[in-house]
């Protein structure tokens, strides 16, 4: 099939790039004989392109476009400054493709025919043939350059000025830390302070001798005591923070509203997070949180030296904790560790070469030890690495029993736009809180294991 100029520049420029990339792909001890070989066979396609074009040139019956075989206008700082392994051949039309811009032209842009939908760049422009050749030029280090890359470096060049970069509608978010103390705990939405009364110890029963009289010497009655009840109360504490913006930039920028707001919503889950992890109760006017108010689990600290003795005792420590747990807290038993200690003891598990795995994961991506599942929790303390008497680093029990949280006036975090406060510096002031407590309702629902550091 007989090809047209157009389709032979087309061809014959993509042998160029070709070429180029090898050249600018080897490295600084030069080409390789594959990629001279290479190289050499892009450019000998090359030059025979350029003889075919040169040849149907000569027939071309609309060369008066041009004078001396380049355009009449030269591109704008492009002379000198082309790629000088390029040679230069006469732009050429087809009458067709003249008569169909002529109609366009002598339309307004409205009408056009099949010459140049082909064309069509998508932004009301139609593509002329080999007008590729002016688009690209050399800077002196040799990289390829354009108008647009006028903010390298310290300096703009030409249309650096003018070029308007957009902005995606969207401020990328940082990813919300482990928070699944959380989801582990029961939770209570209250619209006052609760009340929530407690056994703290068992009746006791007794042995009961045989009565022989009626009453005094022989009359043997029912001895034991009474159980004995405490109560915990479940409170609320106001948590919340409140960010300023000036009008100007709420106006400017459309999404930055939405993204304080959402800013508001996870800060205000990163604190609550962190009280109810490690907070220090009502005397401080704060939740209580679970680390260090459980059980006591295995008793003393198991020490990690920092020698391979350390998997052993890691994995140790797990089936420890779990025999410590009573019978009536098992069934909804769950970890909770950083994921960072998570990760310690799978690697203790392939130090060990275990024939069971202690570590095991669900198809839906939930990790278990044991067979219980973990909520992993960055406030959580991490296995201790320096000189410590005891870090409770893994807890292990039921929390819905063990924790309760109330939420005062429900689930929701509450939003206030305070418009009128900062008005006179014309800025707008936006407000999120919610009131929480968390108490530990039974401790021994939750046993913790403690690790020590010589």
């Amino acid at each position: 099939m007989l090809q047209s100029i157009f389709d032979l520049k087309k061809q014959q420029a993509e042998e160029l790039k070709a070429a180029e990339a090898i050249v600018d792909g080897a490295d600084l001890k030069g080409m390789t004989a594959s990629e001279t070989e290479n190289y050499e066979n892009h450019m000998a396609v090359y030059e025979s392109l350029g003889r075919s074009i040169a040849a149907k040139e000569k027939v071309n019956t609309i060369r008066s476009v041009f004078k001396n075989g380049r355009p009449m206008v030269e591109p704008l700082g492009l002379s000198g400054a082309l790629n000088s392994a390029a040679p230069s051949f006469a732009e050429t039309h087809t009458p067709q493709y003249m008569e169909s811009l002529l109609s366009y032209l002598r339309s307004g842009g409205k009408a056009h025919d099949g010459g140049l939908v082909a064309g069509a760049d998508g932004q009301g422009g139609f593509y002329i043939p080999g007008s590729e050749q002016f688009t690209r030029q050399r800077k002196a280090n040799g990289m390829v350059a354009a108008a647009y890359e006028g903010t390298e470096g310290s300096s703009t060049t030409a249309g650096g000025y003018a070029i308007n970069i957009p902005t995606i509608q969207q401020i990328v978010p940082l990813g919300m830390p482990d928070l699944g103390l959380f989801d582990a705990s029961l939770i209570l939405e209250t619209a006052t302070t609760v009340k929530i009364p407690t056994q703290t110890a068992f009746g006791t029963s007794a042995l009961k001798s045989e009565s022989t009289a009626a009453s005094g010497t022989g009359a043997n009655s029912f001895g034991g005591t009474d159980a004995t009840l405490g109560q915990i109360t479940l409170d609320a504490y106001m948590v919340g923070r409140v960010a300023i913006a000036s009008w100007e930039l709420l106006q400017d920028v459309g999404i930055f509203q939405q993204f304080l707001v959402d800013d508001l919503l996870r800060s205000q889950r990163i604190e609550e997070g962190s009280l109810y992890a490690s907070g220090t109760g009502a005397a401080n006017k704060q939740p209580t949180g679970v680390f260090g108010a459980t059980g006591v689990g295995t008793g003393s600290a198991y020490a990690l030296a920092g020698t391979s003795a350390d998997a052993t005792t890691l994995l140790d420590s797990l089936f420890d904790v779990v025999g410590t747990l009573k019978a009536a807290y098992v069934p909804g038993a769950s970890w909770i560790m950083s994921r960072a200690t998570c990760l310690a003891i799978r690697r203790a598990q392939l130090q060990t070469n275990l024939f069971a795995p202690v570590v095991t994961l669900d198809a839906d991506g939930t990790t278990r030890i044991l067979g219980w599942p973990v909520h992993f929790e960055q406030n959580a303390p991490a296995l201790p690495t320096a000189t410590t008497s005891g870090v409770p680093s893994i807890l292990f029990g039921d929390f819905k029993q063990g924790v309760v949280i109330g939420l005062r006036g429900g689930s929701g975090i509450n939003v206030k736009v305070l418009d009128q406060p900062l008005a006179m510096q014309g800025q707008l002031a936006i407000l999120a809180y919610r009131r929480v407590d968390s108490q530990i309702r039974r401790s021994e629902a939750i046993q913790q294991i403690l690790y020590s550091h010589a």
